[in-house]
């Protein structure tokens, strides 16, 4: 570094006695052709290489400093298959970058039913953002003839954010939820005999494989009958609070399953705050928000019982939520924030041995009582051994110095995040642009 600064003082000096001490006359003395400006240009090209070899030995002591608190990657089973329900998880330190490609397990098993399917397919998802190979796959399945049936989110004046919904004008009969509160779920129904749900969004970041995920293929005829009345009367236009409630809950061989749907079906009321209140000795959340103060006060009453409460938190929607996360810390609660590159996606709640809940519902107040979301609650010791043992992996791969600080979700501080080309802290800057990723 000190070479460095010595040539650029000495390239400086140069330059300053040419400009000021030598004309044209002085430089054809050497050469004929050689001018003033032309021996300026030289030494100003010479200064910022040097310049600039010092700002990328920064850069690199910098990315060094941070690296050390990098999560550290690990290896997970991606699915685990019981019965008729198979649960996905998505690691986020699969892959450095968004895929503009389908990469993400459950989102390929989508597409080659999409490509397999015969008489329907119904879409209820928040929008298409940058995922063209399933786009296509659905156009190929309406030209040979398959009933395509769509329900997007909109603003109140039927604007969507997602523009790759308008591909599919000319495949697809679409209903928008024309609303200030968002229609968020994120499920497919295919032929009464396929249903995938969860909280991947069918993105470039989701399908693309960057985020952390939790997703549900489900074969079960009685599951994918209540998804379906469900997105048919979102279909027909009611959305929110006008909708009929179509939770259900059944059991069957040892194991309790059960669907709600927010608003109607009152996902805090019967199934969070009931199992959060219940538990006993554990309860793990992975999730991307975080800011229900009534699960905020379910957890806290759960640590005066001495349960055990270990939390994920997105970077982004933790930082804005400061005020919850440190009452929940002062409490007790171990609270890491994530500092992937990708988000943490993931809206799952794993509570002692057996229960595991998740779906499209972030942890907030309009999940619960504004928004058109779908939560499964599974009570089954082995999908929920299988989850908690992932979210083990993924809590231990979080430096522990994020169980108190806040790594800025654009930033060096995060993984890939300066790199990916996508805004991560959604302020519209993107990469370096970010004042987070500028030394």
């Amino acid at each position: 570094m000190r070479k460095n600064i010595i040539t650029i003082f000495l390239i400086t000096f140069l330059y300053i006695l040419t400009f000021f001490f030598f004309d044209n006359s002085d430089f054809e003395k050497f050469s004929p052709s050689l001018k003033k400006a032309d021996f300026e240009d030289i030494v100003e090209k010479a200064l910022d290489y040097e310049i600039k070899k010092v700002d990328e030995k920064q850069n690199l002591r910098v990315l060094k400093h941070y690296e050390k608190y990098y999560p550290q990657k690990f290896d997970y089973p991606k699915f685990y298959k019981k019965g008729k329900i198979t649960l996905f998880i998505n690691n986020p330190l699969e892959y450095n970058s968004p895929s503009f490609s389908t990469k993400a397990l459950p989102c390929l098993i989508l597409k080659d039913k999409i490509n397999s399917a015969k008489e329907y397919i119904d879409i209820a998802i928040y929008g298409f953002n940058n995922q063209d190979e399933i786009i296509q796959s659905l156009i190929s399945a309406s030209k040979r003839g398959v009933e395509i049936k769509s329900v997007f989110d909109s603003d109140e004046k039927g604007i969507t954010t997602y523009k790759d919904n308008l591909k599919l004008n000319n495949y697809s009969k679409i209903t928008y939820d024309n609303s200030k509160s968002i229609m968020h779920n994120k499920f497919f129904v295919i032929d009464d005999n396929f249903l995938l749900t969860g909280s991947m969004n069918i993105s470039n970041t989701g399908c693309g494989g960057y985020n952390a995920n939790s997703v549900l293929i489900i074969e079960d005829k009685d599951i994918i009958a209540a998804y379906k009345n469900e997105f048919e009367q979102m279909f027909d236009g009611k959305f929110k609070n006008k909708k009929k409630d179509f939770s259900y809950k059944k059991e069957e061989n040892g194991r309790n399953l059960g669907v709600y749907f927010a608003p109607s079906g009152k996902v805090y009321e019967k199934i969070i705050s009931k199992e959060i209140d219940n538990a006993k000795e554990k309860i793990k959340i992975s999730v991307f928000v975080l800011s229900n103060f009534s699960i905020k006060d379910s957890l806290i009453s759960a640590l005066k019982r001495n349960v055990d409460v270990k939390i994920i938190l997105d970077a982004t929607s933790a930082y804005k939520q400061r005020k919850i996360i440190e009452e929940l810390r002062q409490s007790g609660a171990k609270i890491k924030i994530e500092n992937f590159g990708g988000k943490n996606h993931e809206k799952t709640i794993q509570i002692d041995n057996d229960v595991l809940i998740l779906g499209s519902a972030n942890l907030s107040y309009n999940a619960m009582t504004k928004n058109d979301e779908n939560v499964i609650y599974i009570k089954d010791k082995d999908f929920a051994k299988f989850y908690s043992d992932y979210f083990e992996k993924l809590y231990a791969s979080i430096n522990d110095i994020y169980l108190s600080r806040y790594p800025k979700a654009e930033s060096l501080e995060s993984q890939n995040s300066c790199f990916d080309k996508i805004d991560n802290n959604f302020n519209g800057k993107v990469d370096k642009d970010d004042v987070g990723c500028k030394i």
